[in-house]
């Protein structure tokens, strides 16, 4: 049984689960929920938002534009703290603060060369802002 029907008035939509009671829709909107087979089958196609926790942590990382402007500055080269916070007149707490945002989500990792710490962008990293190809893999004109 379809769970929609419209009302024979007002061309509303019912539902008879899980959403109980009238949905008042334009005739466009009823024409989608319809072709979809339906409020409830429309529903059950949208997965629940706890599946999208890891991809909302992404999204919060890249909610900085300082963040944005470091990974941008990774693409040109793999860099140590001292020229990032150069770069973005941070200090060196807040830097730190962002970098470890960034690496939590994947977008950067940093390597141990001697005694430094040097940041690299990740191939994640790279999609993210739209540079997915590698320094190398670029032509010098």
């Amino acid at each position: 049984m379809d769970t929609m029907q419209t009302g024979t008035k007002s061309g509303e939509l019912y539902s008879l689960k899980p959403t109980e009671g009238v949905l008042n829709l334009p005739p466009e909107m009823q024409a989608i929920v319809k072709s979809k087979g339906g409020l409830n089958i429309l529903i059950e196609q949208v997965p629940p938002a706890e599946l999208f926790e890891d991809e909302a942590e992404r999204f919060k990382a890249l909610s900085s534009p300082v963040r944005i402007q470091i990974l941008h500055a990774l693409v040109t080269a793999d860099l140590c703290p001292s020229i990032l916070k150069n770069i973005t007149g941070m200090s060196d707490s807040k830097l730190s603060y962002h970098l470890e945002i960034l690496e939590r989500a994947g977008f950067i990792a940093h390597e141990q060369r001697q005694k430094w710490r040097i940041y690299v962008i990740t191939v994640e990293g790279r999609k993210t802002i739209g540079h997915e190809r590698q320094p190398s893999d670029i032509p010098i004109l």
